[in-house]
């Protein structure tokens, strides 16, 4: 039943992508990008699913309204808001699934920008790797290749630090060999204790 709703809002998608003009596309988010298409697929599903409960809960309200003559206005104020919470739940929904993990990386990733230190190895967007020689407000200084070229990047432009990947990997590793030694020695003891 779902899908009999969301389907006009995928066709009216699926036809603004077929029928963009050429080099429209880039213009018109992207949407030619795998990550644009499943978000405004699961957008189109979601207006679809909720203009359905929407059209749904207003033609019970109607009904309830063609039923109650006269009763009062508690049970209409009732029905309004019983109208009014799949919208809410949609907007809800739509912050838990998009905007939070959206936020949460963007501040995952500017924490790792501003602990950027001399002598960790960065790789910028661009696919540059290299080690940093000198850390600014704003830029850094890292050096690249055999002929050790000093390329100056924004921070912006760092897309993962190397090395807090690895010292975080063997930080986990340490972790999970400490956790699994804590087992054996708790389990050793217990056995000593049943002798």
């Amino acid at each position: 039943m779902w899908n009999l709703l969301a389907n006009p809002v995928k066709a009216w998608y699926n036809g603004i992508c077929e029928n963009l003009p050429t080099g429209m596309e880039e213009r018109f988010f992207d949407m030619k990008n795998c990550a644009s298409r499943k978000l405004m697929k699961m957008l189109a599903t979601l207006g679809g699913v909720a203009a359905g409960v929407s059209a749904l809960s207003m033609t019970a309200f109607a009904e309830g309204e063609a039923n109650t003559t006269g009763t009062g206005t508690g049970s209409a104020m009732t029905d309004l808001l019983v109208s009014l919470i799949p919208f809410v739940l949609a907007i809800v929904l739509m912050y838990l699934i998009l905007f939070r993990p959206q936020k949460k990386r963007e501040q995952e990733a500017q924490k790792m920008r501003e602990n950027v230190r001399i002598g960790d190895e960065i790789c910028t967007a661009g696919g540059l790797i290299g080690i940093v020689i000198r850390v600014a407000e704003d830029t850094v200084v890292m050096e690249t290749g055999g002929e050790r070229s000093k390329i100056r990047v924004k921070k912006w432009a760092i897309h993962e630090n190397i090395t807090q990947m690895e010292e975080a990997a063997a930080a986990e590793k340490e972790r999970k060999a400490a956790r699994q030694k804590g087992i054996a020695v708790a389990g050793e003891k217990n056995d000593s204790d049943k002798k």
